[in-house]
Formats: C-alpha cells, sequence, structure tokens
C-alpha cells in the first residue's frame, strides 16, 4: 500500500513539473513573439529621403512616390507637394494612385511628402507650427504648452517657402523626371494657410493649389492683407485654385473661406481658376480624404 501510493506521489509530481515546464516554455514563446520584430508596411514605388536645409537649418524627411512606370519612361511628369505629410502622406499618394490607375481620372504624377524626422508626434507639432505661421504669436505658443506641454515657436514661414523655392524644388527638379511647368502645392488646416501664403507672395512656384480648411482668422486675419497687398500691384494671378471646408466646422472657418473666396473673385483676375466646396455633414477632421480627392478632380480636370 505505501508503495502504492508512494509510486502515486512520484507521478503527480512529474505531471506538475511537466506542467510547470510547459507553462513556462509556452511563456517564454509568447514573450518571443511579442518581441518580434516584423516588416513595417510600406507605400509602393515610394522612395523616403533626408534633406537638410541650410535656409532652416533643419533635416526633412520626404516621401517620394513615383508612377508605376516611371523607370521605362523618358517624359517629365506633373508633381505634387503635399504638405503636413507625417499626416496626409498616406491619404494623398493613395488617391493620386487609385485615380490615375486603373482608369485614368487624373495624370499620373510624382508626389512629394514634406514631413519632419519623427520620435513622436510633438516633433510633427513643433515643425508644422514653426512653419505655417507667418507671424509670431505667444497666444499659439502659449497654447500648444498650456494645453500639451509642447513648446512651438512660431513666425517660420517665410523661411519655409525659401526652403521650398530655393531648396526642395530645385533637389526635386535635378533628381526627379518631373516638370518644371507643372507643380501643385496641397495642404490642409494649417498647412492650408500656407498655401495662401505662397499663393499671394510667389504664386508663380505653383500651377495648382490647394487649401483645404485653412485657418484664416490666425494670425490676425493677416492672409487677406497678403491678398490685398498683392491685388495692389498685380492685374492677373494665373493659377488654379481649389478651397474647401466641412459644413459641421466652426462658423468662422466657412465664412473666412467664403470672404477670400469672393475677394480674390472681385479682382476679375482673368487666368485665375478658382472653385471652392462645402462638404455636408463633414467636421474638420473628417472631411480631410473627400477633400484631398475632390482637389484632384477639380485641379487636374483631366
Amino acid at each position: 500500500m505505501f508503495s502504492f501510493i508512494k509510486k502515486t506521489q512520484q507521478r503527480c509530481l512529474v505531471l506538475i513539473l511537466l506542467f510547470l515546464s510547459t507553462s513556462c516554455y509556452q511563456s517564454s514563446e509568447d514573450q518571443d513573439q511579442s518581441n518580434q520584430k516584423y516588416p513595417e508596411v510600406t507605400f509602393f514605388s515610394t522612395e523616403t529621403r533626408l534633406l537638410h536645409s541650410d535656409i532652416i537649418d533643419e533635416d526633412f524627411e520626404l516621401y517620394i512616390s513615383l508612377p508605376y512606370d516611371y523607370s521605362v519612361s523618358d517624359t517629365s511628369y506633373p508633381v505634387l507637394f503635399a504638405l503636413d505629410a507625417n499626416r496626409s502622406y498616406g491619404m494623398v499618394n493613395n488617391m493620386v494612385n487609385i485615380l490615375s490607375f486603373p482608369y485614368r481620372e487624373i495624370p499620373s504624377m510624382v508626389v512629394v511628402g514634406i514631413g519632419y524626422p519623427m520620435q513622436g508626434l510633438e516633433d510633427w507639432v513643433v515643425g508644422r507650427v514653426r512653419d505655417f505661421t507667418p507671424t509670431i504669436s505667444p497666444q499659439t505658443e502659449d497654447y500648444w504648452q498650456s494645453r500639451y506641454e509642447i513648446q512651438v515657436k512660431t513666425g517660420g514661414a517665410a523661411k519655409f517657402l525659401e526652403f521650398l523655392c530655393n531648396e526642395l524644388i530645385p533637389f526635386i527638379e535635378s533628381n526627379y523626371l518631373v516638370s518644371a511647368s507643372d507643380k501643385s502645392l496641397f495642404g490642409y488646416s494649417a498647412s492650408g494657410r500656407f498655401v495662401l501664403y505662397t499663393l499671394f507672395h510667389h504664386p508663380e512656384k505653383f500651377k495648382r493649389y490647394f487649401a483645404g480648411s485653412p485657418s484664416l482668422s490666425g494670425d490676425n486675419a493677416i492672409l487677406f492683407k497678403y491678398e490685398d497687398e498683392y491685388a495692389a500691384s498685380n492685374k492677373d494671378l494665373p493659377v488654379k485654385l481649389f478651397m474647401s471646408a466641412g459644413s459641421l466646422e466652426s462658423y468662422s472657418m466657412i465664412t473666412n473661406m467664403n470672404k477670400m473666396s469672393e475677394q480674390l473673385n472681385s479682382r476679375n483676375y482673368p487666368n485665375l481658376e478658382l472653385e471652392t466646396h462645402i462638404f455636408e455633414n463633414e467636421t474638420h477632421s473628417s472631411c480631410y480624404a473627400a477633400s484631398i480627392s475632390r482637389a484632384l478632380k477639380v485641379l487636374y480636370n483631366y
């Protein structure tokens, strides 16, 4: 009897040890799987380039998408420059691909996303607030510091535009098959405001402009002053411009966009092609993707 009990205890001990060893193995295996580094998702036919700006003394991260037939082509393509690329590049690039192939609703083009090297979203915030604000704004700086504890500087739009004109565009034109006469600038919200800043300071740099939900009340509504200054010394504005907003955005967003449209139309510029659109039942965030799609269709009118 004692021998039977002893053997039973030994069997139980073996089973317990086996269970524990299996559990430890599974736990170790699960841990290995959780630490496994899988390949990151990449965008088809997209290159990542790092470009240092001597003007701003910062590095910019570029996402450059090439048409599917680029490697066998000897022609130049339209080029679209997308601001805020850390957030917008995926939407812009995918819509260009969807609309250009296999059904050719817009032409094939090179897409250049202009972003910032990021460790976290605060890097994106610091870059865009600096680059898309025309004037120094203590109110904007206090907002980001008090609400999100992110220290930002404002008033860098002039330098950022200089970077675009004198460093980025020459870099793209010297390294890629792009048309010097068919460039687009796409921006949304704060970067939409910068699109209009560019339009009133160097309109000749781009043929097509998209300003989605542009923040026109910021900087004491200085964009209206810039338009006045441009109109005072110019009789034409030979570009295509598309502006949009969501119907559920703030009253000031919609009224300021309409006011800018009316102000531009009142100039009777002979070669300005301007179109606006209000997206029904859409907020500032939800009409982002829809406005990109509509902008491509309107601006390229293919």
